[in-house]
């Protein structure tokens, strides 16, 4: 599953919004992050499976709490295990009623007079068990809840005997109200009216609300499906279509059946049923056909609503290419006969890899000529990103939520690797430097984090693990060890792990074994640490460019700088890839100790030398103030790579903000840093200058003005040289420079750029069929006119987003309106923004979209939206849910950018009397990081007015 999408992947304009800077100084990762019995007897297998689904074992299926042996409360008892669902469900969409029923082949491993497993939001009418052959029948409808537990269990006259036995259970429930479970999606159908389609979102632990099931992931079994639907609708699941049975009747009805599934966990099984048109493809990736070499077809489709076919061309090319790939690297053929894509206009996720049936946002797929660079980049990513876990999570699951990782760290990287080897111009590890691994990076920071491998004691606990440590330090993490590995023989171990646990679950001492058989080397002993243990160190060089050495020594990393000895107790295994002025191959070693001493490659005639080379290690590096200065030299006369010189410029920025370094050190590093060309360095400088802002701006009015001011002045000259135009010699990152740098010169004040935007923007209003700039300036052109042009642009963005079409906006840029919307700088429009964006004209799933886009329209903002927030709490919790990981990320983004310990006092007593369940992980990192920020002020204050005063 891809997290959700942060706002910041709407458009490069909001290269300003908190929650890009939340990369280098924010847990927060918005949920991008992002992104979903009744006659059928027939128990044939699948057929042209490339390798049979094996027989499951008569046993339990229950995970052994993975590598952390950790006791997990609420498991199922494994005295009855299932092998095979029979379902057949009759959602009414209309009245919300769902009936139902499901016959599960089970097999029962220890005697007993009970049956228990999942069930929410269902009643369970009747349960019926069948024997051997010639065995008694027994029937109950003795059944007890645990709401707590979300289960049912079935008291049953007799005891079962160990043994098979066919289970049937009739039951009635209900469409889910939020994005869990089974329910209703609005969407436009062929007539264009709105309507209502049938989406399911499993994952985590939701199948349960659909039916009665072992909702486990390591409690995996095969699945046969029927679904009773109006006859108009296209419906689909992860299995092809098997056959269609028409109601005889005057209902509208039809009875759709799908073929059998492999094993495989309930969080994978999926529904969809709507209106529907579908773009279909073919890619060379099914089983090898015969004995010939090459691979069979697989059909590709990608269904939306029928208005939008024209919409997802380019994502249908996007995962023919990745699954093509995908089959290369793993070596596994893609097991299923069909793989179809669907855009969903309300999903929770930005993705969802159901097996078979993989669902997005409709932002995700769809790619247009309008659709700004970006979001281009972002779409090839999740595609691969979702795509790789048919094999990487679907084929092998983790046998338990506490290698979450597992999944998604993997796919992270997959998709970033992938996407990086098809448009290797878009240079995505860059990308992946600036954004994701700081996001990881700074969660891990704090004292309320946690580790990779985290216990899951309760199912409560497992949507928070949802998170920036799973997502981007897992891929961090993954990185780390292949760059050490070599791709080459880390991807042999990958294919040995994937075939060796096909149709089953594994644990991560399974992927370090196999990583170990292939490569030879103790991955188990190297990586035990890094998942097991919290945190991560920063590297202090102390050197000596006399004699040509330098000692080095490791210790945790924490935001706040301070470190006691109980939380500096671990010693990481950390690969030191070391260059200097006169290598010319990076010189590969590693420090396992507390402390090491090592020669400086090429001893005392290096004048610079640099650690951790390409930014692939998970550490930061603290280098003396003499170090700095000879690196500033290098990077100011171009000797260092883009991906080093922002390693040097991240770790600075982590320093200063937790006390290694004066914040005056890296305000007279900005001239060298000034000196390179590439986006991502101007990105990040950037986002310093807007933490500093957020800081200080409502403390002094002089250091508001000062820093704004130095904004100005860094990228007011920046955005003139570039200038609106696209040239015919720009690259794409020569275009993202462009889009970061004019609205960073606009949020400073610079007048030339604001009275641009403006016009354009006007141009732009008053002639739809004419667009005026590039797409990759539309959030940027919508942000900047309603924040400085004139009181009516305001309801023209409201205008634009709700009649989208007259202009011709892509999706992205419909969403880039309605943040557009919250950006007015009158405090009576912003929380009439935020009143509209409680009501049915925004999906839930973007409130976090008007909040982020509001949370830095200016430095009191913030303080207004708070306002709003507490005193409308219980109307957004009762939009989003009160366990909906959205929940936790509009909390995040609500409260994330205040810098004072007097606020984090009040936002927590104020939380103190809340149900905070779904997000007892998020408040505790937001409020570590405002009291941060509260000491980086109290900190470097009078640091920062001397080098104002010194530098004018």
């Amino acid at each position: 599953m891809a997290l959700s999408p942060d706002i910041s992947a709407l458009s490069s304009a909001k290269s300003s919004n908190s929650s890009t800077a939340a990369s280098s100084q924010c847990p927060s990762v918005a949920p991008d992050n992002g992104i979903e019995a009744d006659g059928s007897i027939d128990k044939h297998p699948i057929a042209d499976l490339a390798t049979p689904t094996p027989t499951p074992t008569p046993t339990s299926s229950a995970p052994s709490c993975s590598d952390t042996d950790n006791p997990i409360a609420d498991l199922l008892p494994n005295t009855v295990t299932p092998v095979h669902y029979d379902i057949h469900l009759r959602p009414d969409i209309d009245s919300g009623k769902v009936t139902g029923s499901v016959c599960v082949d089970a097999f029962v491993n220890t005697s007993t007079r009970t049956i228990v497993l999942h069930a929410k939001t269902i009643a369970i009418d009747s349960a019926t068990v069948l024997g051997r052959a010639g065995g008694e029948s027994l029937v109950s409808r003795d059944v007890s809840y645990d709401p707590e537990m979300e289960t049912a269990e079935i008291m049953l006259p007799a005891a079962l005997a160990p043994g098979p036995v066919q289970i049937i259970i009739e039951f009635t429930g209900v469409l889910s109200d939020s994005m869990y479970g089974l329910y209703r999606s609005k969407y436009r159908d062929r007539q264009g009216q709105l309507a209502s389609m049938l989406v399911t979102q499993f994952q985590a632990k939701c199948a349960r609300m659909a039916f009665p099931c072992w909702d486990e992931p390591a409690i995996k079994a095969e699945f046969t499906l029927a679904l009773t639907v109006p006859s108009s609708h296209t419906t689909l699941s992860n299995m092809p279509v098997r056959h269609t049975a028409e109601d005889l009747g005057s209902c509208g009805l039809k009875t759709v059946y799908f073929e059998r599934s492999p094993r495989m966990s309930t969080y994978l099984l999926a529904i969809v049923s709507g209106e529907l048109d579908y773009v279909e493809g073919v890619s060379m990736s099914g089983p090898l056909a015969g004995k010939g070499r090459g691979r069979r077809p697989v059909v590709c489709r990608i269904y939306t609503a029928p208005a939008d076919t024209e919409k997802v061309q380019f994502s249908l090319e996007t995962a023919v290419r990745v699954l093509e790939r995908l089959v290369d690297m793993f070596d596994v053929a893609y097991p299923l006969q069909k793989l179809d894509l669907v855009a969903v206009p309300e999903l929770e996720a930005g993705g969802m890899e159901n097996w078979g049936l993989v669902l997005f946002r409709t932002v995700r797929l769809f790619i247009t000529k309008q659709t700004s660079l970006w979001i281009r980049q972002k779409a090839v990513y999740v595609i691969a990103h979702e795509l790789s876990h048919q094999w990487f999570g679907n084929l092998v699951t983790m046998a338990w939520w506490d290698d979450l990782w597992l999944n998604e760290g993997f796919a992270t990287w997959i998709g970033i690797y992938i996407t990086d080897q098809m448009y290797p111009e878009w240079k995505r590890w860059d990308h992946f430097a600036i954004e994701d691994r700081q996001a990881a990076l700074s969660a891990d920071s704090l004292r309320s984090s946690h580790p990779i491998q985290v216990a899951i004691k309760g199912s409560a606990d497992i949507d928070q693990v949802f998170d920036s440590i799973t997502y981007y330090k897992g891929c961090a993490l993954i990185r780390m060890l292949s760059a050490h590995l070599g791709i080459d023989v880390f991807m042999a171990g990958v294919r040995q792990y994937l075939k060796t646990h096909q149709y089953g679950t594994a644990t991560t001492k399974d992927l370090w074994h196999a990583l170990e058989s292939a490569s030879g080397e103790q991955v188990s002993e190297l990586m035990h640490n890094w998942t097991t243990e919290v945190g991560y160190p920063v590297v202090t060089v102390t050197d000596d460019f006399e004699s040509g050495t330098m000692t080095l020594q490791q210790n945790r990393y924490l935001h706040s700088g301070h470190v006691s000895e109980e939380e500096d107790r671990v010693v990481w295994w950390v690969p030191l890839a070391i260059i200097s002025s006169t290598t010319a191959k990076t010189v590969h070693t590693t420090l396992q100790t507390r402390n090491g001493s090592i020669a400086i490659p090429g001893g005392s005639a290096a004048t610079w030398v640099k650690l951790n080379t390409s930014n692939a290690g998970l550490y930061r590096v603290c280098y003396s103030p003499e170090a700095l200065r000879r690196l500033g030299v290098a990077i100011s006369r171009g000797d260092l790579s883009t991906v080093d010189v922002v390693g040097i410029l991240n770790d600075m920025v982590a320093l200063v903000v937790s006390g290694y370094l004066r914040t005056s050190v890296l305000l007279d590093m900005i001239e060298s840093f000034k000196s390179v060309g590439e986006y991502v360095v101007w990105q990040i400088i950037g986002v310093f200058i807007e933490g500093m802002y957020l800081t200080w701006a409502d403390r002094s009015d002089m250091l508001r003005a000062k820093i704004r001011e130095l904004s100005r002045s860094i990228f007011g000259p920046k955005a003139a040289a570039l200038g609106w135009k696209h040239r015919p010699d720009d690259g794409p990152l020569v275009a993202r420079l462009r889009a970061i740098s004019i609205p960073r010169a606009a949020w400073a004040g610079e007048p030339a750029v604001i009275a641009q935007a403006c016009d354009l923007f006007t141009e732009f209003y008053e002639n739809p069929d004419r667009k005026p700039f590039q797409h990759d300036f539309t959030a940027s052109v919508f942000e900047i006119a309603v924040r400085n042009g004139p009181p009516e642009n305001h309801a023209r963005v409201k205008e634009m987003y709700e009649h989208s079409h007259r202009w011709n906006l892509s999706e992205d840029h419909r969403m880039a309106a309605l943040g557009a919307m919250s950006c007015s700088p009158d405090k009576t429009v912003m929380w009439e923004s935020l009143e509209y964006a409680m009501t049915d004209h925004v999906l839930p799933q973007d409130l976090n979209i008007v909040i982020g886009f509001m949370v830095t329209a200016n430095y009191q903002s913030k303080h207004l939206l708070w306002r709003w927030f507490s005193q409308n709490y219980q109307r957004v919790v009762d939009r989003l849910g009160e366990c909906s990981a959205l929940l936790g990320h509009v909390v995040g983004t609500v409260i994330g950018d205040f810098a004072s310990n007097e606020m984090a006092a009040a936002i927590e007593s104020w939380f103190a009397d809340k149900h905070t369940t779904a997000f007892d992980r998020t408040l505790p990192q937001s409020l570590e990081f405002i009291r941060v920020r509260a000491a980086w002020y109290s900190r470097d204050n009078d640091d920062i007015c001397q080098w104002f005063t010194t530098n004018g």
